[in-house]
């Protein structure tokens, strides 16, 4: 609790951060922040192309646009794989302001993941986009949207704290991380629906299982409901998930706090 009281008292600094961060990441380009939109949008297209155009695809079984219900997901995963790659140059990156400043290491963990939000925040204007173009309407279920939003909040931090301190430590974490993101956007349901992992009956039971506790699956289809509210997800699984980002959560806070002192003399 020290450690949150500290962070609250210089929330100041963490907002000077996260603004220096955006300024800096973009300052030498043309476009700015249209890069943020540009970014997943094309990614977008990309899907879409080769769903629709190649494949013949561009809708799912209910007729609902595929490349709609493909943004939804594409654009938090890419929050998502934002933060797992930042988290390991989170510290290390930062070596001469941490050994100089007087403020909760934590707060440099916040930093990258809430720049990396704000990104995030600055794509939602291309969802609602093409909500309209493609005559959508916008349900109830749009409650789940920032609940969402808190739990990927609450898993990142529990990612980042655990991978930026090993990240020192241990120099090939970084090249490993960007493995691992390449097959996160195959484990979690980014380019598919939760329902084709558990409606599929060629896939085991125990794998059923152990997919149901990524938080990832919660997470995404809970950004899906507010337009598409078939897009059923099992009251267990959404309780699986939300344990799940609440054990990471605790985790990386171990981590940190066990592998501080010898962050500290490493960098």
């Amino acid at each position: 609790m020290r450690r949150v009281r500290a962070i609250v008292q210089r929330r100041r600094i963490l907002f000077l951060l996260i603004g220096r961060d955006l300024k800096v990441r973009y300052s030498d380009s043309a476009l700015g922040y249209v890069w943020t939109v540009l970014d997943p949008l094309l990614m977008g297209l990309v899907y879409w192309f080769v769903f629709d155009v190649v494949f013949n695809r561009g809708k799912d079984i209910a007729g609902d646009p595929y490349l709609l219900y493909l943004l939804l997901a594409m654009m938090p995963f890419q929050w998502a794989s934002g933060c797992i790659s930042g988290s390991t140059r989170a510290l290390a990156g930062e070596a001469r302001l941490i050994r100089s400043v007087d403020v909760p290491r934590e707060t440099w963990i916040l930093r990258m993941i809430g720049s990396k939000f704000v990104e995030y925040v600055f794509t939602l204007p291309v969802l609602l986009i093409f909500i309209f173009a493609y005559g959508q309407d916008i349900h109830w279920q749009i409650v789940f949207f920032p609940i969402a939003m808190a739990m990927q909040w609450t898993l990142l931090l529990g990612i980042a704290m655990t991978l930026a301190p090993v990240a020192v430590l241990v120099p090939d974490t970084e090249r490993l991380m960007r493995v691992t993101n390449r097959v996160l956007l195959y484990m979690c349901p980014v380019i598919y629906g939760a329902f084709a992992i558990f409606d599929n009956e060629n896939i085991p039971g125990f794998m059923k299982e152990l997919y149901s506790w990524n938080p990832f699956t919660t997470i995404f289809t809970l950004y899906r409901l507010c337009v598409f509210p078939d897009d059923e997800l099992p009251f267990l699984v959404a309780v699986r998930g939300g344990i799940s980002c609440l054990v990471i959560l605790a985790f990386g806070v171990y981590i940190f706090r066990k592998l501080e002192p010898a962050v500290l003399k490493e960098i």
